[in-house]
């Protein structure tokens, strides 16, 4: 792994390197074992065109993912620093599709993927969970209060739910007004982390569109804060990437 760095997007952090041949499970965990700080997972970059790279992602076990969003945004910052592409405005080429991305200094928007989600809530405990896809697999649950919520022991009453085939990433969220979204996540392979932009993406989707927020909203996870709106019917994620 070449000229690797530190990144955090949105309080996510990576390991990001260039691509220079296929990795191994065991090699990305060895990476992880020996960073000098926690990352939920290793991006390596390849340059493919001018306008255009390829990511390989994998989270901080060794497994690979169909989407992180956050590692997307790293991504993208770190291919223009380092004159992968000619422009800030490109396309990166990620498991779950081809994702355009804007480099804005610090700020990296991106158009993302549309999820899908099953209207019909499934009940659980004292609780009501909406299950969502946009590549990965999500389950989004409303709590009277997201900070002090057992998050791993709901994660753990959802696993035995069986309703995922290979897993889930568990969002708990709390409605703070129709701007605002406060939220924390258990995600598959990593455990709870500081945000995640697929999940703020399937979030945000669901509530827009069952009236419960306005467009133009934001998700307020732990480490930091993502915007997200429609624009001519495309779903518009940005938020804040930064050097560790």
């Amino acid at each position: 792994m070449a000229n690797f760095a530190y990144m955090s997007g949105t309080g996510n952090n990576f390991l990001v390197g260039e691509y220079d041949g296929p990795v191994s499970e065991i090699q990305v965990v060895a990476l992880v074992s020996d960073a000098e700080i926690e990352v939920d997972g290793v991006i390596f970059v390849e340059p493919l065109e001018d306008d255009l790279v390829k990511m390989h992602y994998f989270n901080n076990d060794g497994s690979d993912a169909e989407l992180c969003v956050n590692g997307v945004r790293c991504l993208a910052k770190y291919a223009v620093d380092n004159n992968f592409v000619s422009t800030n405005n490109f396309t990166v080429v990620a498991p779950v599709s081809d994702i355009k991305v804007l480099v804005q200094d610090n700020n990296i928007q991106i158009e993302a993927p549309l999820p899908t989600f099953e209207p019909k809530p499934i009940e659980f405990d004292k609780y009501e969970g909406i299950k969502s896809q946009v590549g990965n697999p999500h389950f989004l649950v409303e709590v009277n209060d997201v900070e002090n919520a057992n998050l791993s022991k709901l994660n753990a009453s959802v696993a035995k739910l069986d309703l995922f085939n290979d897993g889930f990433n568990l969002e708990i969220y709390e409605i703070i007004d129709n701007k605002y979204i406060k939220a924390r996540v258990f995600e598959r392979g990593v455990g709870e982390t500081d945000a995640c932009g697929s999940g703020a993406l399937c979030l945000f989707n669901y509530l827009y569109k069952s009236d419960k927020i306005l467009n133009n909203s934001y998700v307020l996870y732990p480490g930091g804060d993502l915007n997200l709106k429609f624009e001519d019917e495309k779903l518009i994620l940005s938020g804040e990437v930064i050097y560790l």
